[in-house]
């Protein structure tokens, strides 16, 4: 079976690095944020996680170029369990280009029915949540999606199962999250805003593999 498209182009400057890595199957990864500028002039910060051993004379305020898969999981805390998505590059370095760039080409299966509304301001929202397989590793990254106006009304009338394809950019939203009585929590959500649909299949996920 094929792996599903799961591709990510960034250019943009390191805005932290994180001091404190963590090791997985005897690596040691460090997490760090490059900034990318939209033409609103809204900066999304958006999370790397990379070996260690690769990033030796990376800093903050440094140009970088990053290609690689948008990925998930779940954690688990407080009895309670969230997703948490962030980019895994297979390359990864300096670069001189000066203009900003978001890029991510995704394709992948509904997996739950899409959410369609308006804004207070009648600005036309879907919600989509799009599982990606990587059958080489045998993980599914789930990823969320937002679609605007006529891809948004598009995007209603998809059914759990159908095959998508999209090209959009990653964007960053900080909101509050209310914890228990009086307290706020201000945490970072991550969503793909998809800029065009490529393709869309109806069907289940057996027939497209």
């Amino acid at each position: 079976m094929k792996n599903n498209e799961n591709k990510v182009m960034l250019y943009g400057v390191i805005m932290d690095i994180q001091p404190d890595g963590f090791f997985k199957d005897g690596e040691k990864f460090r997490r760090f944020y490059i900034g990318t500028k939209r033409i609103s002039g809204n900066v999304d910060l958006l999370p790397v996680v990379a070996e260690e051993k690769y990033m030796c004379g990376l800093k903050a305020g440094q140009r970088v170029c990053v290609e690689g898969r948008y990925v998930s999981f779940n954690k688990h805390e407080n009895g309670k369990s969230r997703l948490i998505l962030e980019i895994q590059p297979e390359v990864f370095g300096k670069t001189d280009k000066e203009n900003d760039m978001d890029k991510i080409v995704l394709e992948g299966y509904l997996c739950k029915p899409p959410v369609y509304r308006k804004t207070e301001t009648e600005r036309e929202i879907c919600e989509l949540l799009i599982a990606c397989d990587d059958y080489d590793l045998h993980r599914s990254d789930y990823i969320p999606c937002i679609a605007w106006w006529k891809e948004a009304r598009e995007a209603a009338n998809f059914k759990v199962g159908d095959f998508v394809k999209i090209v959009g950019r990653i964007q960053s939203r900080v909101y509050q999250k209310k914890l228990s009585g009086d307290e706020v929590e201000l945490r970072t959500a991550y969503e793909v805003s998809i800029g065009r649909i490529i393709e869309h299949e109806s069907g289940s996920k057996e027939d497209h593999t």
